[in-house]
């Protein structure tokens, strides 16, 4: 199989991240506005506890089959037999799933409220089991995927204005939620005949996969502690209206992290590819890369939300959300640290198949979630809980980044850091003269945006960072071609 430009996907990824933060953002700016904080609250506290169902039915199937399927993508024989182990593995897990699920139902009281939208919302466990994500990502079919996934964000964009017009429309808003999400699963199953041979092999080697499976399904389970636990916590301890309000504060920032990362994660099936054939040099080079990338977009958009969260607020949640700009303003560092983890954990470690190196800093990271949650959320509400990840995201990047130094020399991986940071410092200063000039939100939010982008690079500029001055060439190049 044909090696694809690690730029391209990255640009088909970042279209597909980006149909999945604009559409999503636009949607919940309208829903917001129509069903209120309790409304949201209502959905997203739903989501956050069919997440930890669908974690089960997925075992560590995301990272696992995009590493494993990688590495035998020339050879369709293996290829087919290996998505056919991974199905019959993901079929069996998501009937253990939701026998939980509806166990969880019957026995939990808090969650008798809940029935009918945890009904639809779990339709999504079974849409990702058989949606075979990993193995478009293994086979870096990123352009499949960026044009698949917008096309259903149009589809749910047009759906949330027919549907959603009063404050009672919550399960219309909850179905269309869904069908951008989990959606498109259905046309993964129904194209993957183009990759796999749907045959019966004589011979399935099940056992082997189940050993490390668990070991990343135990890294996922770390995971969804210390990123889904703050909402459902919120939900048990505080109700519906503090979900609401912190799911708008996470939006803002998380949507940024999912941008910054979306380049990195096509490097997954290329980083198990150079492991599995031996190509060590490349394999540094582009985690050095990939780490410079991820600073540099991260210290700005860190630093410019931190000054601008509470226009961002009211301008993609309405006025009923106001309160949410200081948990948003809480919530800012997470830009920086996210990535960070992220990209140690998920795309250098995972295809490195360190999985007990991940499971250390992700179990820290729950761990200290989980404590901190229940010490602030009962004083503080959604203040609190952003608090808490905050702490809890510090303490999984300050693990990750013992980890790298047994790999990698971090004195070549970061000795441009700085640089970012101090190109970051005319930030805050265009925001505070804009401010003094322009008294409209929205206006401010349009004006300062991209004096301080254009500020900000022209500081890298002038210290000709590498990074910098090299992605501007090979962007130049590509467009060219």
């Amino acid at each position: 199989m044909n090696q694809k430009s690690i730029l391209k996907n990255g640009i088909f990824n970042v279209i597909k991240t980006l149909s999945s933060i604009i559409f999503p953002v636009v949607t919940f700016s309208y829903a917001s506005r129509i069903l209120g904080d309790i409304g949201i609250g209502r959905v997203n506290f739903t989501k956050s506890i069919i997440s930890y169902f669908t974690m089960i039915a997925m075992l560590g199937m995301k990272y696992y089959g995009t590493r494993e399927a990688a590495k035998l993508r020339d050879d369709r024989e293996k290829f087919s037999c290996f998505a056919q182990e991974m199905l019959i593995i993901n079929g069996c897990a998501t009937v253990f799933a939701y026998v939980l699920l509806f166990t969880a139902i019957t026995v939990i009281p808090k969650l008798h409220g809940y029935r009918l939208l945890l009904l639809i919302n779990s339709v999504a466990i079974i849409l990702e089991s058989m949606g075979m994500e990993w193995l478009y990502q293994a086979i870096e079919e990123y352009r499949y995927i960026a044009i698949r996934s917008v096309l259903f964000q149009i589809l749910s964009f047009g759906g949330l204005f027919l549907f959603v017009r009063r404050a009672s429309d919550v399960v219309a808003y909850a179905i269309i939620q869904l069908i951008a999400t989990s959606g498109s699963y259905v046309l993964n199953f129904v194209n993957a005949g183009k990759y796999v041979r749907f045959q019966c092999f004589n011979h399935y080697e099940i056992r082997k996969h189940l050993k490390p499976l668990l070991w990343l399904f135990a890294m996922t389970i770390s995971i969804e502690l210390y990123t889904v636990l703050d909402s459902t916590m919120l939900g048990f301890l505080k109700g519906d209206g503090a979900v609401g309000r912190y799911t708008a504060a996470v939006k803002v920032n998380k949507m940024m992290n999912t941008l910054i990362t979306a380049v990195g994660a096509v490097m997954i099936p290329r980083f198990s590819y150079y492991i599995h054939s031996g190509e060590h040099e490349k394999i540094e080079f582009l985690v050095k890369h990939l780490y410079n990338f991820v600073f540099m977009l991260s210290v700005p958009t860190a630093v410019g939300l931190f000054m601008l969260s509470d226009e961002i607020i009211l301008l993609f949640s309405g006025d009923g959300f106001a309160a949410a700009g200081l948990t948003a303003r809480i919530l800012t560092p997470i830009v920086v640290i996210i990535p960070f983890s992220i990209v140690a954990n998920q795309q250098i470690f995972v295809p490195m198949e360190k999985e007990k190196l991940i499971l250390q800093s992700t179990l820290t990271g729950a761990v200290t979630n989980f404590a901190l949650n229940m010490l602030l959320i009962p004083r503080f509400a959604e203040n609190g809980a952003a608090m808490a990840t905050v702490l809890a995201e510090t303490a999984v990047m300050a693990v990750c980044f013992h980890n790298i130094g047994k790999y990698y020399d971090r004195k070549k991986i970061f000795s441009k850091y700085a640089q970012y940071w101090i190109a970051a410092v005319p930030i805050p200063v265009v925001v505070l003269l804009v401010n003094k000039v322009q008294a409209h939100g929205v206006l401010r939010l349009c004006v300062s945006i991209p004096i301080a982008a254009v500020c900000y690079f022209a500081v890298l500029g002038i210290f000709r960072n590498p990074y910098f001055t090299e992605g501007v060439r090979k962007i130049k190049n590509w467009m060219k071609d």
